[in-house]
């Protein structure tokens, strides 16, 4: 879930990054809002973040209220998110959400926040200790690891040699999605689970992975990828080996890429989230925490959606967005 390539965005309620790092106050219609929800995702160009702005955005009109959106372009680590974390935090906002890039890494800044007095919201990835939060929002992930082991199991007729291509270590619906599909396909006898690797979220290497990877288990024949860049990098490396097509390919996320590799047959199916959902709900809980309403229910999971090319024409509502 991490494409790079967001396009510039007029709205009122986005400010630019440079204004925040520069140290230039709020004014104007920011400093009349009666409430200021700041939302840093942790890569703001990616097609998935992108439709959770949409929701934001649209929540927040519904609302009244400012929202300042920010967040790192291309580069997804805590290295490049943390900036935005802290020059929206030095704003002073009424409530912040935040998709961190690393569930420790990201702790501090929570702390922070919690300091200066206001809820503190999640989306899709969450830090590691949940219990200081407001609330948070993100997809059904077990779940959705889950169905990818349904499908593989299905697409191999329940037997054959499967593995997982993990993304980054230290994310929290990635950690989530290999759990549910290790517990499921223990529920396969046929399916013999080989184990995982990292593509560190590089498309580069997710590629040269599979390809060893194909050297040490001729006989692989599923892979379920745990995100879009690591989905892409494991197609071209089937690709580069020719053994596309042979190899049956789950990912998650309905990112334009993988949209169009599902058509041409190259994955047998998408595990979609709903970011435009996540976005709008974690800005009404936001909101809410902020005029002294905290929610009942803080931890909300939103059902992820199986797409193959038999259902996909029936499904586009789930594809992720190019523009907010």
């Amino acid at each position: 879930m991490r494409i790079t390539g967001l396009h510039a965005h007029a709205s009122a309620v986005v400010l630019t990054a440079g204004l925040f790092a520069a140290g230039v106050p709020l004014t104007g219609a920011a400093v009349a809002a009666p409430t200021t929800i700041a939302f840093v995702p942790s890569l703001a160009s990616d097609p998935f973040f992108i439709s959770m702005q949409y929701g934001a955005e649209q929540e927040a009109k519904k609302l009244g209220v400012h929202l300042v959106w920010q967040g790192p372009m291309g580069v997804y680590s805590p290295s490049a998110q943390l900036p935005f974390v802290n020059a929206v935090l030095n704003q002073n906002p009424t409530a912040f959400v935040l998709v961190p890039t690393d569930a420790n890494a990201l702790m501090p800044s929570v702390n922070r926040a919690l300091a200066m007095h206001m809820p503190v919201v999640t989306a899709d990835t969450t830090v590691a200790d949940t219990s200081v939060l407001t609330a948070r929002v993100t997809g059904d992930n077990i779940g959705g690891g889950a169905l990818a082991a349904d499908l593989l199991d299905k697409a191999l007729g329940g037997s054959g040699e499967v593995y997982v291509m993990n993304g980054l270590p230290g994310t929290t619906t990635d950690q989530l999605r290999m759990q549910g599909f290790e517990q499921r396909v223990k529920t396969y006898p046929g399916l013999h689970y080989l184990g995982y690797q990292f593509s560190q979220d590089q498309p580069a290497h997710a590629a040269q992975v599979v390809r060893d990877l194909l050297l040490r288990y001729p006989n692989l024949q599923g892979i379920f990828c745990i995100d879009d860049e690591t989905a892409i990098g494991v197609i071209q490396g089937l690709h580069n080996i020719g053994k596309l097509g042979q190899v049956k390919v789950i990912a998650y996320d309905a990112e334009p890429s993988e949209v169009k590799a599902l058509r041409a047959g190259d994955l047998i199916g998408l595990i979609a989230q709903q970011p435009v959902s996540e976005g709008e709900m974690a800005v009404e809980m936001a909101y809410d925490a902020a005029m002294g309403h905290p929610p009942a229910t803080k931890a909300h999971i939103i059902p992820d959606v199986l797409i193959t090319r038999d259902n996909m024409s029936n499904e586009t509502q789930y594809f992720y967005r190019t523009t907010p």
